[in-house]
């Protein structure tokens, strides 16, 4: 689905600045769920990861990493 996109990352720069990242569209794709946000990579060279908290505060923390750059970010869903 995303294949063009990714092709088009891997031969030129992405433009991204480390303010930007994630930048959706070139870094990752949100898909909305009923219950959940979830993400797709659509750069190969940002990496997507989760952690699931435990306890009374129940969040989600998303981790965005670029491989090219050296960014990283994480976010609490």
């Amino acid at each position: 689905m995303f294949t063009n996109i990714i092709e088009e990352n891997l031969d030129e720069g992405c433009g991204v600045n480390e303010e930007m990242f994630p930048c959706m569209r070139k870094c990752c794709h949100k898909n909305d769920a009923v219950f959940m946000a979830s993400y797709e990579k659509t750069c190969p060279h940002c990496d997507i990861a989760f952690s699931f908290s435990y306890g009374a505060d129940l969040r989600i923390v998303i981790i965005f990493e670029c491989s090219r750059y050296g960014y990283g970010k994480r976010v609490t869903e």
